[in-house]
């Protein structure tokens, strides 16, 4: 057992970074401080200040530190770590792979442009982004390649790349353009997504006089055109000022453990773009999840404006903007169109909200009542197996965060040990793989309800992985013949009405662990036919199985082949192997 009573008496009086830590090691809090010493003991001294101190204080069982020289070392390191342990009493952006960036990708001879989910950083790339509507990346890249040619193969050769048959690519993959001058043109590529519009239109009517003068009267037509559909879409952009002015205005709505952050994005004196970002919250109020946002935001933003407008007073503002290294000002508007512009923004993050929480936050307070939980049931698990008398029997794992999908954070399970067709083993082996992820910085995070497809008998079985773990978490089992939903202890199932939005809420987890699983097994099925034949003939390599899927699409294709087809991939000893074998 930690005593924390020393550690505390040891602190030093010097800026850091502090996580504390529960029971089973899991860091729950990432904070900074000027002064470790009474930054942390804060939280233990007296009675806690609010709801959310109280439980975090509940649940702390250790804490580590990490000294610094600066706040605003602090600040970032800070940052970081909560990017990197996800800690539930921080506030922090929902899943990143939940946003897009768009790449410029200059590493490779031809400069590519693609969306990521992910920001590496690395030397000859840049970013622009984040977007948090995938169709407005789409909107975006399709609207870049109208507008600007953009060759499709990363080297040049003798092969041109299918945008040059539409006319979309200059021809520099086969040298027909020079590969310096299109690497260039990628400098209006980038203005146009930093939404610099007078330079892409300045550098645009340059060229055009250029080849008009120099009588390549064919592209300066194209320039003007370019020009002239550039000029079309920015007007049709909502005009908010009268002079050219680029800003950021954020503004956010919460309630519970949600919030919504909203992002106008002001550049030329027009809106270019919204954004809405879903932030766990972990029960702060609205500037202090502002705060904490613009941190995690604009340490991955690509278009810093010099001005960022929050409808409150900040109070790492002067941090905030030392953080920056840039000369950003940070500012509360009280009145005029800023303030106007920001009390909109308020708007559509309520409305976002009351559109993607409201009715789940809703339905997983019943079901926390219903079922009589602990803790709120922010995080759901439903698990399901898969086989056919046993043959490749698997188990899935899907997640629901806040009573929606979190894809990355499903999981498929091969069964290893139970041999024949035993659900109930099966689905024993496969929670008690799962419990062994639990706790710790890399680990999964722990569940507050795992629901199990299946009545009494699964639900006994997922009891008994249970139990060697020691482990208190709640549990059901969901029966589909009458939907019934059974709680350990309790003698009778729970019934609820069809309509009800706790049953739909769970039925849709449940069918999606069903799906996974299904989903799982026939990949695997398939790919053991294949195994079966293929891969079971004397010579025949990866490489080789490769050249004969591709070319005859399956085996059964192969097998009606002709020695002869076959021997126009491979040599005619390896074709006349391969029917002799199928």
């Amino acid at each position: 057992m930690v005593n924390l009573d020393k550690k505390l008496a040891a602190l030093p009086a010097k800026p850091g970074m502090y996580m504390f830590k529960n029971a089973a090691g899991e860091v729950i809090y990432v904070g900074k401080a000027k002064r470790l010493r009474s930054r942390v003991r804060s939280y233990f001294a007296g009675r806690a200040g609010d709801i959310k101190t109280a439980r975090l204080r509940a649940e702390i069982a250790d804490f580590s530190y990490v000294i610094v020289s600066s706040e605003l070392e602090s600040l970032m390191l800070e940052n970081n770590f909560i990017k990197r342990y996800l800690p539930r009493f921080n506030v922090r952006l929902r899943d990143d792979k939940n946003y897009q960036f768009i790449k410029i990708d200059y590493r490779s001879e031809i400069p590519q442009i693609y969306t990521v989910r992910r920001l590496t950083k690395e030397k000859g790339a840049k970013y622009y982004g984040p977007y948090t509507s995938g169709l407005a990346v789409k909107q975006t890249l399709h609207m870049l390649k109208r507008l600007f040619p953009l060759c499709g193969n990363k080297k040049t050769g003798n092969r041109p790349c299918f945008q040059y048959h539409l006319g979309r690519c200059p021809g520099v993959c086969v040298g027909k353009a020079s590969l310096g001058a299109y690497r260039k043109s990628f400098r209006e590529i980038e203005a146009f997504l930093s939404h610099r519009q007078s330079a892409v239109l300045q550098s645009l009517n340059v060229q055009m006089r250029k080849a008009a003068d120099n009588r390549k009267f064919e592209k300066a037509a194209q320039l003007r055109d370019r020009i002239v559909a550039l000029r079309a879409i920015w007007e049709r952009q909502k005009i908010i000022f009268t002079k050219p002015y680029s800003a950021d205005f954020f503004s956010v709505f919460a309630a519970g453990e949600h919030a919504v952050v909203h992002l106008f994005r002001v550049r030329g004196g027009r809106i270019v773009h919204q954004e809405h970002f879903e932030v766990e919250s972990a029960g702060e109020n609205e500037p202090q999840i502002l705060e904490a946002f613009l941190q995690q935001y604009y340490e991955d933003a690509s278009d810093i404006p010099k001005e960022v407008y929050s409808p409150f007073r900040l109070s790492n503002k002067k941090l905030l903007e030392r953080w920056l290294k840039l000369k950003i000002k940070v500012s509360t508007p009280l009145r005029g169109k800023k303030a106007q512009l920001l009390k909109l923004g308020r708007e559509n993050a309520q409305d976002y909200y009351g559109r993607n929480f409201a009715s789940f936050e809703a339905a997983l307070q019943s079901l926390q009542k219903i079922l009589r939980l602990p803790r709120y049931p922010a995080r759901m698990e439903a698990y399901d197996i898969s086989n056919i008398q046993g043959f490749l029997p698997v188990g899935s794992m899907v997640v629901f965060e806040n009573g929606k999908p979190k894809k990355s954070a499903y999981r498929k399970f091969k069964i290893q040990t139970e041999q024949g067709p035993n659900d109930f083993a099966m689905m024993k082996e496969i929670l008690a793989r799962r419990l062994q992820h639990l706790g710790g910085p890399d680990l999964w995070p722990e569940p507050q309800l795992l629901v199990i497809d299946g009545g009494k008998g699964q639900l006994n079985a997922a009891l008994a992985a249970l139990a060697p773990a020691r482990k208190d978490i709640p549990i059901i089992g969901l029966a589909k013949r009458l939907e019934e939903i059974y709680v350990p202890g309790v003698k009778n199932p729970i019934v609820l009405p069809a309509q009800s939005p706790i049953l739909q809420l769970l039925q849709r987890l449940r069918d999606e662990a069903h799906r996974f699983a299904i989903t799982f097994y026939r990949g695997r099925h398939r790919s053991a036919g294949l195994r079966s034949r293929l891969d079971e003939i004397p010579g025949v390599g990866p490489k080789t199985k490769k050249k004969l899927l591709q070319k005859f699409g399956s085996v059964d294709a192969i097998r009606r082949a002709s020695a002869k087809q076959i021997s126009e991939i491979t040599s005619k000893k390896m074709a006349r192997t391969v029917k002799h074998n199928l």
